[in-house]
């Protein structure tokens, strides 16, 4: 255990602050005003230490004016640094606060993290201080942006990111210096600055993720901006500086210096230790998360790495592929004298596009730390789009990767049990770009052939199903089978799905129910097919089983009296979920009343009466508090269900069969009254259950922590979730909307499977549903490794709820590998640079040793990986908050 040598004396106009006295402005327990900060340390949990966080950093800022926040992964750095500026601003409100993150997303998740903390952590009455948050400037991509929105003088909180000091001279002509262009570009912007907010220029300046700032050889771009910006060698730019960071020593010793090097005096850090400037200026402790049991544990409790071994065995034909491959690559190695780098190819396996193999770079915003890791092509790309074609000429298919096929079959389940469905989750990392592209594909494909023979069940195809199958569950293959007849349900023009970013990766089956927009082709290939009018039944209004997936009239088990009739056309059309609406919300349409033969009732009822008594209540809790919070939730519900869900398959099924029970006898309201009681026993194994269960637990947290929708906004229609029809998606640089993917993988909803490159390495919050996380391509450095798995291990995630519920839970980290292979050879290297390394990285530190993976092979390498340990011990922070 480290202390600072010094008790923090504040100087200046920072009067010192106690972890007491921030309690009586904010808590660190969301929507609890009473909370109060608890000083013993052993029963302190992670919520105890956000409050000396702040206390700590107000304290430290005052005495050195710059403060590295290098609490471990997952630990709310971003909600201390809004409880320090949110204190900056009660004792100045006409503060100034640059907020600099890698990039807009990030950005996005700050202004979203400040909505939270002003509405469920400030305590306003106590302070009998306004309730609105400080006024936050638009996100600014560009510095000429932020700088330009500065001049306004209408707010106190500006955003840019680490990329636009990279983007000042991208309009430059041939023949211009850039890096000379950039210096001098952020140099004017730095004065501009000094012109619009004063000569004391911003308050405080705040650098998330500042290990993206640790490259200082090399002569970028970024680094003459960042340097001249900042006023590295004139007057700074900010009176204080807050830097935030898990892993201040990501990849060398001398990260730590490099960082600070931007805002402190050369001669003060310089040949510095790492670990003397860490005691000087850092705060660093480890998570704890609370459990059941009233006891809190760190990530000892339950990480549990697990390998996964890959070989040839059954699959002749890919065995036969590799060893013409190892043929080849003996042949370039000879010729060309690579390295066994080449290998990495292979070794995350290849495209099964033809000719577009070698494809989709990586340049984005977001890649702005270089990312080195990921590559697009390796060396034997050229070798294995060869071999991989002439395999497709002789056999008529590409060839199998073991690597792949194994990946895939541990992440998709045989059957969506509910047991299945609570580890749906994946979050899969590859270093190949190309990769996240053809892992996405097979997975897709496999859940294909998991719905996609339900689909088929339930339409009596028996003898035809293979043959379907073997088309890849093609649309046109159903609409000639069967004679589709267009629904009479008007369709509108809100159904469609949105463009995907590849179609080829996209879910065939998923595809069945998704409405096409007319054009050109086949006909069979755009018309409605058999399993989109079934969808159209329940979402389209004018349908009478619309009514299924509303809630109840009083929210709990009330039904309908009266529906809509529409006049078009000299007829009357009825509408139903419409009027259903309308009736909660007690607003009047100016349609005719129509009414019911019968009261109508919807499946809700039955969904309510068998949730757990604690889901059971919080729901309850929401239609006594503000009945527009059960609106909104059930907007978010029944589009995840009908859009984004294999719910969809299920009603499929449900409908099919009872049609051939009822035979289309009756009105259209006795076949939904009939339909009702079709379904009832068949709830509670069903994914419909398991759904509104799931979607009840976090609904709360998506809406505060991941989509910044308010959650009273009843006129939300989450659109983005229409566009997640498919089970997997990926992720890399050139993947557009990144925020509608963040939001599907933190709902219950689709993607189940989030296959990722290092863009999805920092920042970003991926934990509400899912503690399985899968290294396919290995992390470039420890670093990195432990990045990646801070996805998940989180406050308030799953990992946390598991604890709070049961008093154990696993997040499952893998390692898939080809075995008696290269592939085996760099896991055994990497987890013991690994195992060494975790000490330092533990105390924000590391060996130049440790930054990069080798390719020896330890002895007993099996021995490094982590397993939960049930008797841990105390476990001290390396740099605590001390005198708070």
């Amino acid at each position: 255990m480290f202390n600072l040598q010094v008790k923090i004396e504040c100087t200046n106009d920072w009067e010192s602050l106690s972890a007491d006295h921030v309690t009586r402005y904010m808590s660190f327990e969301k929507g609890n005003a009473r909370w109060q900060y608890n000083a013993d340390p052993i029963m302190q949990s992670s919520q105890d230490k956000q409050a000396e966080g702040v206390a700590y950093l107000w304290n430290l800022l005052g005495n050195e004016g710059i403060a590295l926040l290098a609490d471990e992964v997952g630990m709310g750095k971003t909600f201390q640094a809004i409880g320090l500026i949110r204190y900056l601003l009660l004792k100045k409100s006409d503060a100034k606060i640059l907020v600099i993150a890698p990039n807009k997303n990030i950005c996005q998740h700050w202004i979203r993290e400040f909505l939270s903390f002003g509405k469920y952590h400030w305590k306003s009455e106590a302070t009998r201080e306004s309730e609105t948050v400080p006024d936050l400037a638009p996100v600014r991509a560009s510095l000429p942006n932020l700088v330009s929105s500065i001049t306004t003088q209408q707010h106190n909180v500006f955003f840019t990111t680490v990329h636009a000091f990279s983007g000042l001279a991208q309009n430059q002509g041939e023949g211009v210096n850039r890096v000379n262009f950039a210096a001098e570009e952020a140099k004017r912007l730095n004065a501009e600055v000094f012109a619009h907010i004063g000569e004391q220029g911003f308050d405080l300046l705040v650098v998330d993720e500042a290990h993206y700032l640790r490259t200082r050889a090399g002569g970028s771009q970024k680094v003459a901006a960042a340097s001249a910006f900042f006023g590295e060698q004139g007057k700074p730019i900010a009176q204080k500086v807050l830097l935030m960071t898990a892993t201040p020593t990501h990849s060398s010793s001398k990260d730590v210096e490099n960082i600070l090097r931007y805002f402190v005096a050369t001669k003060e850090v310089e040949g510095v230790e790492s670990r003397q400037l860490l005691k000087r200026y850092a705060l660093r402790r480890f998570r704890l998360l609370n459990s059941k049991y009233g006891n809190h544990v760190s990530k000892h409790s339950y990480r549990q790495e697990c390998l996964m071994p890959v070989s040839f065995e059954g699959n002749p034909n890919a065995e036969l592929f590799f060893a013409q491959y190892q043929r080849a690559l003996v042949h370039k190695l000879h010729m060309n004298g690579s390295t066994k780098q080449c290998l990495y190819g292979y070794l995350e396996g290849f495209e099964s596009f033809g000719d577009n193999i070698i494809a989709h770079g990586s340049s984005e915003e977001g890649d702005q730390d270089g990312h080195h890791t990921d590559f697009n092509t390796s060396l034997d790309s050229e070798i294995l789009h060869r071999l991989s074609q002439q395999y497709y000429e002789h056999f008529s298919e590409y060839p199998e990767h073991p690597k792949y096929n194994t990946l895939v079959r541990s992440i998709v389940p045989e059957k969506l049990s509910h047991q299945a469905l609570e580890d749906i989750k994946h979050l899969v990392f590859v270093r190949r770009i190309p990769s996240v592209r053809e892992l996405t594909k097979r997975v897709n494909a496999a859940y294909d052939d998991l719905l996609g023979e339900r689909v088929a069940s339930a339409l009596g195809l028996k003898n035809e199903a293979k043959e379907w199958k073997n088309t890849r569950w093609s649309r046109q293959w159903l609409n000639r089978r069967f004679a589709n007849v267009e629904e009479t349900i008007e369709q509108g023009d809100d159904e469609g799905s949105e463009e995907n970013d590849d179609n080829r990766l996209t879910s065939r089956v998923a595809e069945l129910f998704v409405v096409k927009k007319k054009g050109t082709g086949e006909p069979e290939e755009y018309q409605n097919t058999i399993c989109t009018n079934l969808g159209m039944r329940f979402r389209k209004p004018q349908s009478v089983f619309s009514l299924f997936l509303e809630p109840a009239s009083d929210y709990y088990d009330a039904p309908y009296q009266h529906y809509y009739e529409h006049r078009s056309k000299e007829r009357l059309r009825p509408y139903y979920s419409t009027a259903a609406a309308d009736a909660r919300l007690g607003r009047e349409g100016e349609d005719l009343l129509g009414e019911y033969l019968r009261p109508m009732h919807t499946i809700w009822p039955a969904l309510i009466e068998r949730l757990p008594q604690r889901l059971e209540e919080k729901y309850l809790g929401w239609v006594r508090r503000n009945t527009k919070i059960v609106e909104n939730f059930a907007n978010y519900f029944k589009t995840g269900v009908l859009f984004a869900s294999p719910v969809i398959v299920e009603l499929f099924e449900w409908y099919m069969r009872f049609e051939r029970t009822v035979r289309n006898e009756g009105s259209a309201e006795h076949r939904y009254s009939a339909f009702l009681n079709y379904v009832r026993p068949k709830l509670d194994d069903s994914k419909l259950l398991w759904y509104f269960r799931q979607s009840i637990e976090t609904f709360e947290e998506v809406c505060d922590k991941i989509s910044g929708v308010r959650i009273t906004d009843c006129c939300y229609e989450w659109r983005s979730l229409k566009s997640l029809s498919s089970p997997a998606a990926f992720a890399s640089g050139a993947t557009s909307n990144r925020e509608r993917l963040i939001l599907g993988f933190n709902s219950p909803f689709y993607p189940h499977v989030l296959v990722a490159t290092s863009v999805f390495q920092e920042g970003v919050n991926l934990h509400m549903q899912c503690s399985h996380v899968h290294h396919y391509g290995l992390a470039g450095s420890p670093g990195d490794h432990e990045q990646r798995v801070g996805r998940l291990d989180r406050l308030y995630g799953k990992v946390n709820r598991q604890l709070l519920e049961h008093g154990e839970a696993r997040l499952e980290i893998n390692f898939p590998y080809l075995a008696g292979s290269f592939d085996e050879d760099q896991l055994a290297s990497f987890l013991e640079k690994k195992h060494k390394a975790n000490a330092n990285l533990d105390a924000g530190l590391l060996d130049n040793s440790d930054g990069q993976i080798g390719t020896g092979k330890a002895d007993n390498w099996q021995a490094y990986l982590v397993s939960p340990n049930s008797q841990e011990t105390v476990v001290n922070d390396p740099y605590p908050a001390v005198g708070v």
